[in-house]
């Protein structure tokens, strides 16, 4: 390299320890977190299409179309489990929830289908501008 410079190797040394050791803060952050957990949205829509038991699901009726007299009480032993779910947000939905589901029904040991929908689709600056605004209200800011 030149006089008082650094050489391009070890530039790039410098670079790939960096880098190694950013990678192995993350594995750490990562084994502490307990690896990827899924979003509420998608850990109710797995206890709902599985009749697995779960505290959130528990308020969901299970109607099932081709029983006649079905006042939504089955127990759940004796409900299906679903291939197929149309998941709709009233309210502001997000990409990040969308992509949890589809990360989900991708990954799934047997195929599914999860539709999701939203009555309004935020970025996330648009997302903290509302929260903002409902802090301003709730406040009197």
């Amino acid at each position: 390299g030149a006089a008082g410079g650094a050489s391009l190797s070890d530039i790039l040394n410098k670079v790939h320890a960096g880098t190694a050791t950013a990678t192995s803060v993350l594995k750490s952050v990562t084994a502490s977190l307990g690896g990827k957990r899924e979003l509420p949205v998608t850990r109710l829509v797995d206890a709902l299409m599985d009749n697995k038991p779960a505290p959130e699901a528990e308020a969901f009726q299970y109607l099932d179309p081709n029983l006649h007299d079905d006042t939504g009480n089955r127990p759940r032993d004796q409900r299906k489990t679903f291939k197929e779910a149309i998941v709709f947000v009233v309210g502001s939905g997000n990409y990040v929830e969308y992509q949890d589901l589809a990360d989900y029904a991708r990954k799934s040991a047997t195929s599914r289908n999860v539709i999701y929908g939203t009555t309004e689709l935020v970025t996330a600056q648009q997302f903290l501008a509302q929260l903002s605004a409902l802090g301003k209200k709730r406040f009197m800011v």
